[in-house]
């Protein structure tokens, strides 16, 4: 009879991905060693060298891969769950957006990535601009497909939507700012409209 396939190493090193996920994003590359992530999991630092045998880097570069995997099909569900309007789908981005920890690409490039090797430091840098791009670069060149939008570079419309979210969560503490739905409306509508005033 043929055994059924030994499921404890990928159950383990998802356990250990998600250990070290926590803690690197919690205090940085530099700041967490193996032995950090051994104590987490109650096992000895030598156990992890199973999983990642080339260390630390090899690690990590795996947690921050599928970090952003787990963020591109984020949103891609959203996209999908907005309907066939640009601004239903905005509005879902949006409220995904608000409803996750923050992906500090810029932050983690000059932080953490700078301690990689050249070859990780690129692929990653990479790996986390497509997965923050790529959606919306196929949702606006959809739009700009189906005429709702006019024929800007997809890109920079990406760079735009991601920049209004990003302000959004320094904003929202501020007290004369309104609730967070309004100013998702409010956001959308300029990105969409623009700022010149509407005509009546």
């Amino acid at each position: 009879m043929i055994s059924e396939p030994e499921r404890e190493p990928s159950d383990a090193r998802q356990r250990v991905l998600d250990a070290a996920e926590r803690l690197f994003m919690q205090h940085g590359y530099a700041a967490i060693t193996l032995r950090d992530i051994a104590e987490a999991l109650g096992m000895r630092q030598a156990s992890l060298y199973y999983h990642f045998p080339e260390g630390k880097e090899q690690l990590y570069v795996a947690v921050v891969q599928r970090v952003f995997a787990r963020h591109r099909a984020g949103m891609e569900a959203a996209i999908a769950q907005g309907g066939d309007t640009l601004a239903g789908q905005l509005a879902e981005l949006a409220a995904w957006f608000a409803s996750q920890p923050p992906l500090n690409l810029l932050g983690m490039t000059h932080a953490d990535f700078a301690a990689l090797s050249e070859a990780n430091m690129h692929a990653l840098s990479y790996a986390g601009y497509e997965a923050l791009f790529t959606p919306l670069r196929q949702m606006f060149s959809a739009a700009q497909a189906r005429n709702e939008i006019r024929p800007v570079q997809p890109d920079l419309l990406a760079g735009c939507f991601l920049a209004l979210i990003d302000s959004a969560s320094v904003i929202r503490r501020q007290p004369t700012i309104p609730a967070r739905a309004q100013m998702v409306d409010e956001m959308i509508s300029i990105l969409l409209e623009g700022l010149y005033p509407r005509s009546e």
